[in-house]
């Protein structure tokens, strides 16, 4: 089987994803950003199918044929995320992530598949008028009004919605709801204070009283 490849169905076995980081995806990377850092770069190269990927030092995170992935983060790329975070020079490298665990999803309560689909509606009507017009306009400039209208439909649909429900909830795979956390942020903090990214960094100038 070709590297790179999910080699069993999801949560079946023991699932096994093999990920290479390159040069390419370090150069596309972002310290400290869990949706954007040089790990995440590999898992979105090698599993293009997978989506909402998050990495940080605990776990790794991302939906792929509709089930949501939660792996815990092998020591080898917890050490190699501090590093990069840190602004160390990384080289390329591979690992494994295995045997998943379901994880909780967020999902469009009714009211949310609502306005979700208004919000498409006006999306495609938008594009829809434009692909008619002569001479064509800007696609940039498509592209934002469909953006803006399918805002304001979703905006209006939840105000114009007499149901008192939520918009959505947070679900976890035996069925039971949970408690949705307050916030969530993307960017990586860290601490610990041995962590190598809470140190000085190696070439940094010796502080002069």
């Amino acid at each position: 089987m070709p590297a790179d490849q999910p080699d069993t169905a999801p949560f079946k076995g023991k699932t096994r994803f093999h990920i290479t980081v390159t040069p390419e995806d370090i150069a596309k990377a972002k310290r400290n950003d869990s949706y954007k850092c040089v790990v995440t770069q590999a898992i979105a190269r090698a599993i293009p199918e997978a989506t909402r990927i998050e990495t940080d030092t605990q776990t790794i995170r991302f939906t792929w044929q509709d089930s949501r992935y939660m792996f815990l983060t092998p020591a080898s790329v917890q050490g190699y995320v501090i590093a990069f975070d840190a602004g160390d020079p990384i080289e390329p490298f591979s690992f494994h992530l295995r045997d998943p665990f379901p994880a909780r999803r967020n999902v469009y309560a009714p009211k949310g598949e609502r306005a979700n689909r208004a919000r498409k509606v006006a999306r495609d009507a938008v594009k829809q008028t434009a692909r008619t017009m002569q001479p064509p306009p800007d696609p940039a400039q498509v592209e934002l009004e469909a953006r803006e209208a399918s805002k304001a439909a979703y905006a209006a649909s939840i105000a114009a919605d007499q149901a008192n429900d939520p918009i959505t909830t947070l679900q976890h795979p035996d069925g039971r709801r949970r408690v949705p956390r307050v916030f969530k942020r993307k960017e990586r903090a860290y601490g610990h204070r041995l962590l190598r990214i809470n140190q000085k960094a190696r070439d940094a100038a010796p502080v002069t009283e």
